[in-house]
């Protein structure tokens, strides 16, 4: 078996080197698994919930939610 200067054989080297890039891996991957739905805007909402709530606080009527809609559609 061959040893180095310091003791360990090379592949613990190589070995750390995995566990470290294994690492990261996961936490890359559990982040992006928990925010790959909001992405960048995370708490903002679209547009089709805003005109819903705006329907039900009564900022608008009827007639204009379902223009406003059919316009968001397009």
């Amino acid at each position: 078996m061959y040893w180095s200067h310091y003791g360990f054989h090379p592949f613990f080297g190589f070995l750390f080197f995995i566990l470290i890039f294994g690492f990261f891996f996961l936490l890359r991957f559990f982040m992006w698994r928990r925010y790959r739905f909001s992405g960048c805007f995370h708490g903002r909402e679209d547009a089709f919930s805003l005109l819903q709530k705006r329907l039900v606080n009564g900022e608008i009527n009827e007639e204009e939610y379902l223009r406003l809609k059919e316009v968001l559609k397009r």
